[in-house]
């Protein structure tokens, strides 16, 4: 790890940590003007003023949604763009920093919620995005679920896109056949054209679960403080991390 410490401040608001990945309440989703229209391969979803280069990731067209945040947090919605950017370039879904390179072994780290202890397994696929050893620390004792009732962690060394979630429409009413978030792979020719992507999907290889996070935060630590730089923030041992505040919007960190 040299140069500029990849993790980046988090931000706060009313002394609460926000995920890089969490909706504002300035961000709500506007209506989306959806038509079918024609593509390679045949007739499917897309916007009936759509800019391909914008509106489609991975060939599928993708929810069209703020991302300036600003307003109160809403820790239950994730932003998706957020989300894809994060999955895409493997960015800490607390901070909003990059992961890739940050371990001598190339690995990344995988957080997710465990209430049975269940491990996080090979194979496995998941829509939340890889976070620093710290920002997990951070995590397991600022949020609730994870603090509460449990959690996974786990170093990974292979990330495969594996296909996207999102509501799924009706190839001729462009009616919303589903409320809940379907996920659909890739490979699934005939359902993949008619999903709006609202999260990215991958699957998680070369997996060994971590039972210490602390260890796993201070190894992160002392790497950040031999590093060329030091960490963003005034106090390396906050966590690894700086702090701003939704208070003063002019100080809200820049990703």
């Amino acid at each position: 790890m040299t140069g500029t410490s990849p993790i980046r401040p988090v931000q706060y608001w009313n002394g609460t940590p926000v995920p890089f990945i969490t909706a504002w309440t300035k961000e709500p989703t506007p209506p989306q003007s959806l038509a079918v229209i024609e593509g390679r391969g045949g007739p499917g979803l897309g916007f009936r003023d759509e800019v391909s280069h914008i509106d489609r990731h991975y060939g599928i067209p993708w929810v069209r949604m703020p991302v300036t945040r600003g307003g109160r947090p809403d820790f239950v919605v994730v932003n998706g763009l957020r989300q894809r950017q994060a999955m895409s370039r493997l960015l800490c879904q607390v901070c909003g920093g990059p992961t890739v390179g940050t371990r001598p072994d190339d690995r990344t780290l995988f957080l997710a919620g465990s209430s049975g202890g269940r491990p996080i397994t090979a194979g496995e696929r998941t829509m939340s995005p890889p976070v620093h050893a710290v920002c997990a620390r951070l995590a397991v004792q600022e949020c609730p679920p994870l603090r509460d009732h449990g959690w996974a962690a786990a170093l990974v060394g292979y990330t495969p896109v594996w296909g996207v979630a999102g509501p799924i429409f009706h190839p001729h009413t462009l009616e919303q056949l589903t409320n809940d978030l379907c996920r659909v792979p890739f490979s699934d020719t005939r359902r993949i054209r008619w999903v709006l992507a609202t999260r990215l999907v991958i699957t998680l290889e070369d997996v060994t679960p971590v039972t210490d996070l602390d260890a796993l935060a201070d190894e992160e630590t002392e790497a950040i403080r031999a590093s060329s730089r030091p960490v963003s923030g005034s106090d390396a041992d906050r966590a690894g991390h700086g702090q701003t505040t939704s208070a003063d919007p002019s100080a809200r960190a820049r990703r």
